[in-house]
């Protein structure tokens, strides 16, 4: 069979290198801020092989970054030369070390061309099919190297300042800046800012660069800003251009709406996750820059609803597990390492991959091993020395064993049973280690007095918020008594402290949602996403407080600018729109079949595109009627209690009024 080669590697290891070098670029001023965990590294020596039936003779040629050698029918020949193939079989062996990267190789060939068809090794015992993702295609590419695409921007305005020049590229950006032609004497100093009060704060802006005296030119490294102050050069002493760095997506899901705001809030959410879409999915693109897993979790959910890219999704699951043995939660975060077992089976119901759910699957159960092995003798997981319990940053009640931190850890053991099932091989210990865990969730923490769940049964405090709550209404853990109850004391209670970042927000609005207050959610999207762009916003933020204005409003961690105003985590209303909204989700794994259950939402009309696992469904709702058409088979619509059969191509439409 004619094959075009790209080139391969050892199964996840494309994804372990790049973590790698993304957790050790954080800046902030004059020093660099690897990551707080263990950072796990590719393997650099490893060997690929494959046995081919030629019908008729051909040329290959094996390309690799690396040093090593082509055994081919026990015969050795170096990298770059032509090796003859008669008709037949043959068994191919290539062994490459490369100590300053990704190790890999390129066969260039038409019957044994290299893809997922090789198999990979690291010397060890087990051979597995060899890694590749369909980016390097020509023997000139190196997967050292992510590939990204650029493209030229322009400042909106450029201002004469007393002691600079302020540009103003309009909005939030990730670019690398290249100046030519540099005439200054001295030094040029860079301070870039996501606000205008951090470029324009020399002492404080958290990242700055220097063009140093004596360069023709000088290219900086890319990094997020909107706004750039420029120092020791005047108009005419250096040509500056930009170059925006992003990663190439095509965007599936659209949405319009009666409500300009709301249209306006859903462009923004897309870009703002659209710059946090990288060679991973990120937290933001100024501070971090790193992949968080709980923030990771909603990404992959709004992906569904805008990109249904697959490969970012799988790319961030493999990158944040990284490699056995297990000697920390993922990210030191308790709750992340449990978003992290749940995101696999949340993946396959959206894709139906199980080749990725087989791949990943050894790894998931080590997890969960980690994770149980870190439970007490009453079935309660408690943050350990070095054990980050975060759950959002809001005044939790985090004495010994966590509410929220027990359902999380229910719902993983869950899906790390459902994983097992689909590959034949469940453990039945985790299905009944999730039903005890239930139970005894809703005997120490459900207050009947309060009428609610409480952070921690261990303290006497009796704290009441809303985030276990959220949980217990999300996840089923709450009986129809107990759900209204907490719909009543901490829903719909102003007592109980808001939720005060996007993060939790977006757990929220879900829980209101189902529980029919799309009124209230509208509202929420308006006020709260709204309240950003009045204060100038071009991206959303890590966390806004409405009683929070003036400088103040930039600051996090102790630091003036230490807020990130791109946080992938703002991009929440796409989802909530997609899913809630529109009302498409599957019913059956990979959308072989799946519902269609539109809401108005207090909006008078709203359409759009919503992607199905390779199709698309197109949904307009007005007041008199709904419109629905979709390219796959296994729709359903739901509306007003009835239900109709969506045939595929066959326009349906149903009229309200």
């Amino acid at each position: 069979m004619l094959q075009t080669p790209e080139w391969i590697w050892y199964p996840g290891d494309f994804e372990i290198y790049h973590h790698l070098l993304l957790n050790t670029r954080r800046e902030e001023r004059y020093h660099q801020w690897p990551a707080f965990w263990r950072l796990d590294d590719c393997y650099h020596n490893v060997r690929f092989r494959k046995e081919v039936l030629c019908d008729h003779p051909e040329e290959i040629t094996v390309y690799a970054h690396g040093v090593g050698h082509a055994w081919v029918d026990g015969i050795k020949y170096p990298f770059g030369k032509p090796i003859p193939l008669t008709s037949g079989s043959h068994k191919l062996e290539i062994s490459v070390a490369r100590t300053d990267g990704l190790p890999c190789i390129f066969v260039d060939g038409v019957q044994c061309a290299s893809n997922s068809t090789w198999e990979a090794n690291d010397y060890s015992i087990d051979w597995l099919p060899a890694g590749c993702n369909g980016l390097y295609r020509n023997k000139e590419d190196d997967p050292k190297v992510f590939f990204f695409q650029y493209e030229e921007i322009q400042p909106v305005s450029i201002e004469q300042r007393e002691n600079g020049l302020l540009y103003d590229y309009g909005k939030e950006t990730f670019a690398q800046l290249a100046f030519e032609n540099i005439q200054a004497a001295g030094d040029i100093h860079l301070n870039y800012g996501e606000s205008i009060e951090e470029a324009l704060d020399t002492e404080h802006s958290i990242l700055i660069d220097t063009v140093p005296a004596g360069n023709d030119s000088y290219r900086c490294p890319a990094r997020a800003f909107r706004y750039l102050f420029v120092q020791g050069a005047e108009k005419g002493q250096f040509e500056l251009t930009a170059s925006y760095e992003y990663l190439p997506l095509e965007q599936k899901g659209t949405f319009t709406c009666s409500n300009d705001q709301i249209n306006r809030i859903w462009e923004m959410a897309e870009y703002t996750l659209h710059l946090n879409s990288r060679e991973f999915f990120l937290d933001g693109i100024k501070r971090d820059r790193w992949v968080w897993s709980g923030d990771a979790y909603q990404s992959y959910l709004i992906n569904n609803y805008i990109y249904f890219d697959p490969e970012i999704t799988k790319r961030t699951i493999i990158a944040l597990r990284g490699k056995d043995p297990i000697v920390r939660h993922i990210n030191t975060i308790m709750d992340y390492s449990f978003y992290w077992v749940m995101s696999i089976y949340d993946y396959y119901q959206t894709t139906r991959d199980i080749d990725f759910v087989a791949f990943i699957y050894p790894r998931m159960k080590s997890m969960m091993e980690y994770c149980i092995s870190r439970t007490d003798e009453d079935g309660f997981i408690r943050g350990r020395e070095g054990d980050w319990v975060f759950i959002d940053w809001a005044e939790i009640d985090k004495t010994g064993a966590v509410c929220a931190e027990q359902m999380l850890y229910a719902e993983s053991l869950k899906a790390a049973w459902a994983c097992g099932e689909l590959l034949g091989a469940g453990e039945e210990r985790y299905l009944a280690s999730y039903k005890q865990l239930k139970s005894r969730i809703d005997e120490c923490f459900w207050d009947e007095e309060l009428g609610a769940y409480i952070d921690s049964f261990e303290s006497g405090k009796r704290n009441v918020t809303r985030h276990a709550n959220i949980f217990a209404l999300l996840w089923e853990f709450a009986d129809n008594e107990q759900r209204e109850s907490i719909i009543t004391n901490v829903l719909l209670n102003d007592e109980v402290p808001r939720i005060s970042t996007p993060y939790f927000k977006f757990y929220e609005l879900e829980v209101m949602c189902r529980i029919g207050r799309l009124d209230y959610v509208s509202a929420q999207i308006q006020s709260y996403w709204g309240g950003m762009i009045q204060l100038d916003a071009t991206t959303f933020w890590e966390e806004y407080n409405p009683d929070i204005t003036g400088p103040e409003r930039l600051g996090m961690y102790g630091d003036r600018y230490g807020k990130s105003l791109c946080h992938a985590w703002g991009a929440s209303p796409i989802y909530l729109l997609g899913r809630y909204y529109f009302g498409v989700y599957p019913t059956s794994a990979g959308y072989e079949t799946f519902a269609i259950e539109p809401q108005h939402g207090g909006l008078e009309w709203l359409k759009g595109t919503i992607p199905v696992n390779g199709g698309t469904v197109t949904v307009a709702l007005t007041q008199e009627v709904l419109e629905v058409i979709s390219d796959r088979a296994g729709g359903t619509v739901r509306m007003n209690g009835l239900e109709y059969p969506l045939l595929k191509d066959i326009p349906f439409n149903l009229t309200l009024k």
